[in-house]
């Protein structure tokens, strides 16, 4: 019985090495066609078990391995946390989805420079169907981050950018991805909870699921983060986007409409419970994950909840989101078939070659079957 015992130990752990194996060959693979310094991949199994893989550079003029430890910004991923506190917000009665978002700030005049401000509601927002058009890849933002690397931004500052564009559509009329509607829910975070946006979202949120590997995107530098490599011109910072381990510009500016950092492992958790509902009601779970009414192939079988992209993959339905920062480019996702979740990171905003983040995370993940 013990001989026995010995040998299946032998095979799985043999098992375990091939797999690691073909995971580090699939991300050598990877480096190869993206041109990336370095990536980082994490999976969540059903039974709770997780693997953390990396590989390349976390920083490539120091020569310093990519680690599981290294954290990353994760871009619009953010805006999960913000939906999350909304959600919550909601169950408590203290918002109510329905509610047009000027009733929460009718003293606010600055305001009624945003076209559509007094047409949405809460969940339009949510829904990106305010048809507020995009702050963030204005010219003007990226040049003041650049030259400004200390500003601290307000929310008038942000949104300041786009006072008296034109509405890309009326409210609750089409769908028009927007960084700046989820700016105004975190003014209303703010408001609802009287707290900080990110303290609101560590008490709510970080701490009670323990996630340690994540912080706010609100200075200019963060515990063992890896250095990121910028080629987008809309950024303006071609090259690596720390010096000397602190951030180029201060990456405050993003809020709710990304506004963390983390670790693939902390994603892939993160991931898991939230599209498992754990910070929420089963009501407000149903209406994140439900398509929105003009959310449906909004980018090539890409469908958009609330906060939330619904798809299908090689492996089935999966719900996540994905994320562009300065130097970044990340992706989450939640199969719930299978009750598995997973994430990847790599520190460059624009991967080459032919694959697409959620191709690269699929071969990823197919290679831990092996």
């Amino acid at each position: 019985m013990k001989k026995m015992i010995q040998v299946l130990l032998c095979i799985l752990l043999s098992n375990a090495l091939i797999a690691q194996n073909d995971v580090e060959k699939k991300m050598s693979d990877l480096l190869d066609l993206s041109k990336a310094p370095g990536i980082n991949f994490s999976i969540i199994y059903e039974n709770g078990d997780q693997k953390n893989f990396s590989a390349g550079y976390a920083d490539v003029q120091n020569k310093e391995k990519m680690t599981p430890g290294h954290a990353m910004f994760s871009g619009s991923i953010g805006k999960t946390y913000a939906i999350a506190v909304i959600a919550q917000l909601v169950d408590e009665g203290k918002i109510d989805l329905d509610k047009k978002f000027i009733e929460y700030f009718p003293a606010v005049e600055w305001l009624q420079n945003l076209p559509n401000i007094n047409d949405f509601t809460v969940l339009q927002l949510m829904h990106h169907r305010s048809g507020l058009p995009r702050y963030a890849f204005k010219k003007g933002v990226w040049e003041t981050a650049k030259n400004e690397p200390d500003k601290v931004w307000s929310y008038k500052d942000r949104l300041s950018y786009v006072f008296g564009d034109t509405a890309v559509h009326p409210a609750g009329e089409g769908f028009a991805y927007s960084d700046t509607g989820y700016l105004l829910l975190g003014m209303l975070i703010e408001k609802m909870t009287g707290q900080y946006l990110y303290d609101a979202i560590q008490e709510r949120v970080l701490d009670p699921l323990e996630l340690t590997h994540t912080y706010a995107a609100d200075k200019r530098s963060y515990p063992k983060n890896a250095n990121t490599y910028s080629k987008d011109e809309v950024f303006q910072m071609p090259g690596p986007v720390f010096i000397n381990g602190v951030c180029r510009f201060n990456p405050q500016l993003e809020n709710t409409g990304g506004g963390f950092v983390n670790t693939t492992s902390d994603l892939a958790k993160w991931a898991k419970l939230y599209y498992e509902g754990a910070p929420f009601s089963d009501k407000m779970k149903t209406i994140i994950q439900s398509i929105s009414p003009d959310g449906a192939n909004v980018y090539e079988g890409w469908n958009c909840g609330a906060g939330i992209f619904i798809l299908e993959t090689k492996y089935g339905l999966a719900y996540g989101h994905t994320g562009l920062m300065v130097g970044t480019r990340s992706i989450m996702l939640y199969f719930p078939d299978y009750n598995v979740s997973a994430a990847m990171q790599m520190n460059t905003d624009q991967p080459e070659g032919d694959l697409g983040l959620l191709e690269s995370l699929e071969l990823l993940i197919e290679a831990t079957m092996h």
